[in-house]
């Protein structure tokens, strides 16, 4: 079912998939990204996707940008993309398969602290508009004009059914349980990326609020977030 095929290509020397990862596939099609500086599915680089397999551990972890994702992905996959790249060798049902999902106000503050802090945010977020969005409801009026991974609604990273959702608004317990589920051993974990700021709902008015709510429908209603809830601030 998953086996590749592989062709020469003249043009490269190298060998190379005529099938794509099926995740991958997925991820170009499903996830748009207009940023030209970025590296995901959308802009064809292949150089990750967003669903990583551990064979040996049996589980596929589903990941969401901007959901402790960086830790994840170095904690129990140690940074490694190439086993984003994979297809599952047997039947999925037989994987652990998890993600970590947050509440979609909390995640929209932390994008625009990303995208207006971080060097190299930054510099992607110019090469997708000369317009100044620094200020937080620009930004998320931008967000609707602009795709890109970081703040795609997070249900588009989950096309299968999952066997552990943990929130980032409970990280610690829920990683703790989920590296029960494993058989690894708990460990406290250092988020990465983090960057201080004010608890979310105080960058809000309502309409914006509002705005929000339409833009991640779906995430709220699969969830069940509230706004104003507390949880993560970074």
């Amino acid at each position: 079912m998953f086996r590749a095929l592989r062709k020469f290509n003249p043009f490269s020397g190298i060998f190379f998939d005529l099938r794509k990862p099926y995740y991958y596939k997925y991820a170009q099609e499903n996830i748009p990204c207009d940023c030209p500086l970025c590296f995901c599915p959308a802009r064809h680089k292949r150089e990750y996707s967003f669903v990583y397999i551990r064979e040996d551990q049996d589980i596929m972890y589903f990941d969401v940008p901007k959901c402790a994702s960086t830790t994840i992905r170095y904690t129990l996959f140690g940074g490694n993309n190439s086993l984003s790249l994979t297809d599952p060798q047997r039947d999925i049902q037989t994987y652990l398969k998890f993600a970590f999902v947050r509440n979609p106000w909390n995640r929209m503050v932390s994008n625009w602290k990303m995208f207006t802090t971080v060097p190299f945010r930054i510099r992607q977020l110019k090469s997708m508009t000369s317009e100044d969005v620094s200020s937080f409801e620009d930004f998320v009026r931008f967000t609707t004009r602009k795709r890109n991974h970081h703040w795609q609604p997070q249900v588009l990273f989950l096309p299968e059914a999952l066997d552990f959702v943990g929130r980032l608004e409970s990280f610690e317990d829920d990683f703790r349980d989920l590296c029960s589920k494993i058989g690894t051993k708990p460990e406290r974990v250092a988020r990465e990326n983090a960057i201080e700021r004010l608890p979310y709902w105080e960058y809000y008015k309502p309409s914006l609020a509002e705005l929000v709510a339409e833009i991640y429908s779906e995430d709220i209603a699969r969830f069940g977030y509230k706004f104003g809830e507390s949880g993560s601030g970074s």
